[in-house]
Parts: structure tokens; sequence; C-alpha cells
């Protein structure tokens, strides 16, 4: 095999991403020089629907002006919620445990679906989704409301469906992170996480989640930086073990699909071995994608530590070529001929309206009403007082820029003749007495990760001395366990503002319809 024959597949499993609202010189090492094939997008690379779709156009057209014979794979971790990286003017959905909150799992086929024709329209042909972690850590600091819950049965009937809706409607499914980062105390972008179950335990579950997807032809399954130490008793993180994904993912699994690896950049990796040989070592292990979404000078490192590795004979030519042709044969399937679009970006914006307003009357949960303070009358509701714990006053979604002003909204919405009270806790001396709260009617305390004992132990104290109380958890249902005391509890399950005003809604009766996926004492 010739060296360029070598660097044309390398480029066919590379996936790279770039700074930038348009193609720019980056991007053009990438795709012209180094051939590859893969294009990663993040907040960074959107400003609109259709900027985006000028970019993915251009991207394409550089890749076939430079002789690339099939078109890019492009993908994005669009999967709603917390996590939702275009566009700013297409209506949010709800992201994963507010829509099995549901508890209608035809609800996340209908997310995917409605999640492709929005990508679909802006050029996206992959999406990094859906979670299928089981999530049945509260520590958990990455996972969370990503998942469908703490139940494999739930996390694997909603994630199916949701890998329906997205591959029927022509966009490439990937679901994540396997074999599971859902009972994880450590996040992956910071550290190696490790998860040492046996393996009794790991197909109880973590991994009928991801049997399911592969029983349903998922397209992609994405890798945790995560070392299981009952599979890999090397301490080796899954992405760079053979042993889990060649003899167990490949091997007992049966799976015929790409593997992916997540970012290689994080902390997990970048941080130990180093992202060159991170790439090396997930290819040997069976990855076909691998995945380096900042760097430029970390992706040629990696493309040229490749080369190395195939030229000095420790990366066998067929191992690259096997990965390749993997990835090759998913272009060939899901973007040959490329789909014609019909859409107007009009009738998206329409049709995400409607399933936003329809999915968060559904999923925000009345947790707790003991004592029966719900539901309240609007019409009563002329002093509110709202406590936000001065730590969190700036709760973040995927673009870190929005603060707790969403309740506020919602609230001037919905009660706009009430005065509204804001009051930011920090220690004891910030803490209003009780007296001066005596005419309000209505107190809302918003937890989102809140640690602070003086803020918890206030606000257990205003629903002990008799006060209209609703603790409303901006994000973490496990966040009321720290408020045992107040009788009314709402779940939002993410900082957006629908599912903010969804919240909202519900101390007044309207909607409040959700269930827990999960256990909150």
């Amino acid at each position: 095999m010739t060296e360029d024959e070598i660097r044309e597949l390398i480029g066919e499993v590379i996936v790279a991403g770039f700074d930038g609202t348009v193609v720019n010189e980056h991007a053009e090492r990438l795709i012209v020089h180094h051939r590859v094939k893969n294009i990663i997008l993040f907040k960074r690379n959107v400003e609109s629907a259709e900027q985006v779709k000028a970019l993915t156009t251009a991207l394409q057209n550089l890749a076939r002006q430079s002789g690339h014979l099939s078109p890019l794979i492009i993908c994005t971790d669009q999967e709603n919620g917390i996590v939702r990286r275009v566009a700013p003017e297409v209506p949010g959905l709800p992201g994963n445990m507010a829509v099995a909150a549901t508890y209608n799992a035809e609800n996340a086929y209908t997310v995917g679906r409605e999640t492709a024709r929005e990508l679909r329209y802006m050029g996206i042909n992959m999406d990094l989704a859906p979670v299928l972690d089981v999530n049945n850590n509260p520590q958990n600091p990455v996972i969370g409301v990503r998942s469908y819950g703490e139940d494999p049965k739930q996390v694997a009937m909603f994630g199916v469906k949701m890998i329906q809706g997205l591959q029927a409607s022509g966009v490439i499914a990937c679901g994540k992170h396997f074999p599971g980062h859902g009972d994880t105390a450590v996040d992956s972008h910071m550290a190696l996480p490790e998860v040492s179950h046996p393996m009794t335990r790991l197909k109880t579950v973590e991994l009928p989640p991801f049997m399911k997807a592969i029983e349903a032809g998922i397209d992609v399954i994405m890798t945790a930086h995560v070392v299981f130490s009952s599979i890999e008793p090397k301490h080796i993180p899954a992405t760079l073990s053979k042993t889990v994904l060649t003899d167990f993912l490949r091997g007992e699994l049966s799976y015929t699909g790409v593997v992916t690896t997540d970012c290689l950049e994080m902390n997990a990796i970048s941080e130990t071995i180093g992202v060159p040989e991170g790439a090396v070592q997930a290819l040997l292990a069976g990855a076909d994608l691998l995945m380096i979404s900042h760097r430029l000078d970390r992706q040629e490192a990696a493309i040229e530590a490749i080369v190395k590795a195939v030229r000095d004979g420790r990366v066998p030519e067929e191992r690259l070529k096997e990965a390749a042709d993997r990835v090759s044969r998913l272009r060939e399937v899901r973007l040959k001929p490329p789909l014609r679009e019909t859409e107007t970006l009009e009738s998206i914006v329409a049709e995400a309206q409607r399933l936003q307003d329809d999915l968060c009357t559904a999923a925000a949960t009345v947790v707790s009403n003991t004592g029966g303070l719900l539901p309240l009358s609007r019409n009563q509701t002329r002093l509110v007082d709202v406590f936000i714990d001065s730590s969190v006053t700036r709760m973040s979604a995927s673009d870190n820029t929005w603060s707790y002003q969403f309740v506020l909204d919602a609230l001037r919405e919905i009660v706009p003749d009430s005065e509204i009270r804001v009051h930011q806790i920090t220690d004891s001396e910030s803490c209003p007495s009780m007296t001066s709260l005596t005419d309000t009617t209505l107190v809302i305390a918003g937890l989102n990760g809140v640690k602070n004992p003086v803020y918890l132990n206030f606000v257990n104290e205003l629903s002990r001395a008799g006060l209209p109380v609703v603790a409303l958890a901006l994000q973490s249902p496990y966040d009321l366990e720290a408020v045992a005391a107040v009788g009314a509890r709402i779940a939002v399950y993410e900082y957006t503002p629908w599912m903010v005003r969804a919240g909202i809604l519900a101390l007044f009766g309207d909607g409040g319809l959700g269930k827990l996926p999960v256990t909150v004492h």
C-alpha cells in the first residue's frame, strides 16, 4: 500500500472539527490536504440555520472539488435539552429524561424524526445521539438528565425509538457511550472513570440498551473513555480496549456497524497517553472512526502517528482498510444519493414549536404535593418570592449563557400582575427574616446542583414555617432530596426556557403530567 493510499484511508476514519462559521484554512487543510471525510460541528460553528446550511454546502463543495468521491459525513451532538448545538431560531425540544418523563416511547420516535428534519435541512447527516447510558448514580457529573432514566428497559425502549426516528428520516444515529457511562462519579472530560461492576450486573443494567439498539440496526456506537474492569482487567478505557470493542462488542454482542470513539481530546485520553497514541490504540482496539474535535496540531499529529504505525507494521493495513470500508459502506447506504430537501425553515419551526408545547406539558413533573398546596390560583398569586442560591445564578445550558432569568420570564408571562421579589442567598446574613415574608402568596426555591447548606436549610425552614413553598428542580431531579421538608416539589429536568415555563404552568394546574424516570426520595 502506498503512502497516498494509507493517507486516503486515514482520511476516511478521522472525524475532525474546526473553529469558525465559514470554511477557513483549518477546514481546508483537513479536507483538501489530509483527505478528512468526516466533520463535527459545535456551537462555535453556528450562528443560524441558514448559516449552517451554507457552511455544510460549502464543506461538501470543497470536498467534491478536491476529489472526494463521496459526500462528507457531517455530525453534531443534537441530543436536545441541555446538549443542543443547532439552531437558535428553531424551537428546542426536551432532552432524554424529560421525554422519558412523558412515559410514552412514541414521543422519542417523534423527537428523533423532528430532530432529523432539522439536521437534514442544515446539511447535517449524522446525529451523535441518543445517549443510551442508564443513569442510576445521582452523583454522575456528566450524564444525568441526558439519560432516559434509571430503568434499563425504559432506556432501551426510548433509545430504540429515537434511533428509529432518526434513521427512518435519513440521519445516521449514534448510540453512546458504550458499554455505559451512567454509573460513574467522574466526568471523562476531566479524568478517567472506572466501573467495577461484575459482568452479571453489566448484562442486566448497563448493556441492555446497547443490545436492543444493535438488534434495531443502529448505524454507529460511540465508545466511553471509561475502564470496565470486569471486561478488560488491564485498566484500559473501553475506547482503547480490543477486548471491549472487538472481542466483546463485535464478538459476543454481534455488532457489525461502525464504532466511533468519543473525542480523543478529552482528558481521560489526552492527559494520559495523549491524542496521537490514543488514535493508534483506538484503531487497533477496533474503532472505525477516531474523533479529534478541536486542535489542528493534535489532528495532524494523530494522522502522522497512524501513518507511522501502519508503515512500521504496528497497525496492520487490513485493520485500517477494514475500518475505512465500514465507514465507506455507511456513507453509501445513508448518503447516496444525496437527499433532496423540500422542507422550509418555516415549516420546521412551526412543527418544532407544536411538539415543544406538547412534550413540555407532558414532561414537567409534580414530584410531591404533600399538604395540597397545588394547584395555585393565578388570581390569588399576588406576591412571589423567588429564592436562588447565589453560586448557581448562572445555570448553564450547552452554550453557558443562560441564567435563572428563565424563571422570572415564565412568571411574568403566566402571572403578569404579580409582584416578584428575587433573593440570592450566599450566607445566613443574606436570608430574609420570616416576618418579611408573611404577605407572600408563593415562594419558589430554585435548585440546580446546590450544595450550600445555608440555602438548603433556609428553604426547609421556610416550609416548616408554613409558607407556601414550591421547590423547583431546574435540572437534576435528585436535587429535590435535599429539601424533603418542602411538600410541593416539581422537576423540569433541564434549565431550558421551554421546560422552566412548563414547570411554572404546572404550579397552576396546567400540565405537570410527567412521572419521574429516576427514584427521588
